[in-house]
């Protein structure tokens, strides 16, 4: 009896060192898996031909070790056997990647659609049509879902509500969950109005208390199998917290927060801050009704 070759010997996936980019491991790992594959995992830098930039390319290279070191690890946990890990910078992407492919024998690249730009454009230029229909693998794209949920929380049980519902597309996606804690000191844009609307125990909350509630949400989340971290930041405008945490770190996908409290002016609050999300944030919020 005649056994079939292996469809696949090596499977490479393109990472650009952004978490999004990263979405795509786990297809490449799945493929690697089930083919008895190796799998490569190559991180792509464009460099600049100018003298200026070889202080910054060097500080780069040794970003790309870290990010690779991690790349491998997050591979490992999908069971793959073999995983090399490569960098690859050049000023033309393409034609790197090309000799790359023909110089390491691989059998289909994996990439997601989105790194921390374009990928495809990125890497292929203004020509992206013409450059797949030449490419010389299989070529698997993946479009990335819900990477990072963040849940906004302020240390009451009302803000607490959104964290079932995001936990589930957390769960559904394989998404990290994020608990971000905005810690008002007093003085602060709210904390006082927190203070007028009945609930001084919010806006008297010591800056241990708030941490240990979020380290204890945190674990808790863990022991139900999610990926869950804190992030607590001190700040006076907990809506631009939100906004500029979102802006800064890469990969968040969703934003879950309860959209107000019960009554008077503590509605009005929680209502307010995520009404100026939505409006300033960069990515979709999903509002959840504290009594739903």
């Amino acid at each position: 009896m005649t056994i079939p070759a292996r469809l696949y010997s090596r499977v490479l996936v393109l990472l650009d060192g952004s978490a999004t980019a990263e979405f795509a491991i786990r297809f490449g790992a799945d493929l690697a898996s089930k083919h008895q594959a190796d799998l490569a995992l190559l991180h792509l830098r464009r460099t600049s031909p100018t003298a200026a930039e070889a202080e910054a390319e060097n500080a780069a290279a040794t970003e790309a070790t870290a990010y690779l070191e991690r790349a491998r690890k997050a591979a490992q946990s999908y069971g793959v056997a073999s995983i090399s890990t490569h960098t690859l910078a050049a000023a033309n992407l393409h034609e790197a990647l090309s000799q790359f492919i023909d110089a390491e024998r691989v059998s289909v690249v994996v990439t997601s659609t989105q790194g921390r730009t374009a990928m495809l454009r990125w890497i292929f230029g203004s020509g992206v049509e013409k450059a797949l229909s030449n490419f010389p693998v299989p070529l698997l794209l993946v479009r990335p879902m819900y990477q990072k949920v963040i849940v906004p929380l302020d240390g009451s049980g009302w803000s607490e509500s959104a964290i079932p519902q995001a936990a589930e597309i957390a769960r559904v996606h394989d998404a990290e969950l994020i608990l971000l804690h905005v810690y008002q000191p007093k003085g602060g844009d709210y904390a006082d109005q927190w203070a007028l609307a009945g609930h001084q125990q919010i806006a008297e909350q010591p800056y241990e208390q708030v941490r240990d509630r979020l380290i204890a949400l945190r674990n808790q989340l863990r022991q139900e199998g999610l990926r869950a971290r804190e992030v607590l930041l001190r700040a006076n405008n907990p809506a631009q917290a939100i906004c500029e945490f979102v802006e800064s770190e890469d990969g968040i996908s969703l934003v879950v927060m309860s959209t107000h409290g019960r009554t008077g002016l503590a509605r009005w609050l929680m209502g307010s801050v995520a009404q100026k999300v939505i409006q300033n944030g960069r990515c979709p919020v999903k509002l959840v009704h504290p009594a739903r």
